[in-house]
């Protein structure tokens, strides 16, 4: 057992132990390095506080600045003007600038006239109009029939019906329209509707008779295919109240009448279609007989 005088009590802790391992200030080691743990710990826990106001500071910074409007950032960024007045020029700032749409890219229009088409008058000439599903139908059409006038515009949308038939000049007694299916993909079906009885109602101020042909069917998904039957159920419903005629174009192995990309009608596809827009429109237009 070493002698007394070589023992020491801690100060802090109430220990006794060897005092070559205790301070001047009789503390043992390990209440030192307790000591200095918690005052690293302090120097940590400021240094977080420090870290947790700075973050906060731009977090509120960066949520004003989203809440700026975008008619405040057109208006400070709106170039400005100077204007003289006597001997003084005066800066003025410009109004808000909307930013411009972005230019419509123009779209290729086909036409096929039939030889008599021309010649004949608007009561007796039939027009089809729609996008690229009907190019290959009209021709066909054109084939059967040559009062036929076929407008086909790829891409075509249900906005576009009106300013294509002001464009081409061709018009007739009986118009037949296959357009939708474009808007199918961009558009509410309330949306798609809304479009559809305001075109029906142009057209009819001009034309005796008016037929609609649902959209196509094409290899969709299934929420769109959904979407496409309810849209045509609707549209069936709007032609009976407008007073035009609905034709039903779905047919059972619609697959074997695509293409193969799934979207555009093969050459049995547009024969098939072309027959059944033959028919409804030869059993009560005197243009055809």
């Amino acid at each position: 057992m070493p002698p007394k005088k070589d023992l020491a009590v801690c100060d802090t802790c109430s220990m006794s132990g060897l005092a070559e391992y205790f301070s001047e200030e009789d503390i043992c080691m390990q209440c030192r390095k307790i000591t200095a743990l918690e005052k690293t710990m302090t120097e940590q826990q400021k240094r977080l506080t420090e870290l947790e106001h700075i973050v906060k500071s731009l977090s509120e910074r960066a949520a004003a600045e989203r809440t700026k409007s975008y008619a405040e950032i057109v208006k400070e960024s709106a170039p400005a003007e100077t204007r003289r007045e006597g001997t003084r020029e005066i800066i003025v700032k410009s109004k808000e600038q909307k930013p411009s749409p972005a230019p419509r890219r123009p779209r290729s229009t086909f036409v096929y006239v039939g030889e008599e088409a021309e010649s004949v008058g608007v009561e007796r000439r039939v027009v089809l109009i729609g996008d690229s599903n009907v190019r290959q139908v009209g021709q066909n059409l054109v084939e059967q029939s040559n009062k036929f006038v076929t407008i086909c515009q790829p891409g075509a949308r249900l906005e576009d019906v009106q300013e294509i038939l002001d464009s081409t000049h061709k018009d007739g007694d009986t118009c037949i329209m296959e357009v939708g299916t474009n808007n199918l993909f961009s558009d509410e079906k309330e949306d798609i509707i809304k479009k559809y009885k305001f075109i029906l109602q142009e057209l009819k101020k001009k034309r005796r008779r008016v037929v609609v042909m649902g959209i196509l069917p094409r290899r969709l998904s299934r929420e769109m295919e959904r979407k496409r039957t309810s849209v045509n159920d609707e549209l069936w419903e709007l032609c009976r109240i407008e007073g035009v005629e609905f034709l039903n174009v779905d047919f059972d192995v619609w697959d074997k009448y695509l293409g193969r990309d799934g979207l555009h009608l093969n050459r049995y596809g547009a024969d098939k279609i072309a027959r059944k827009i033959f028919a409804c429109v030869k059993c009560c237009c005197k243009a055809l007989n």
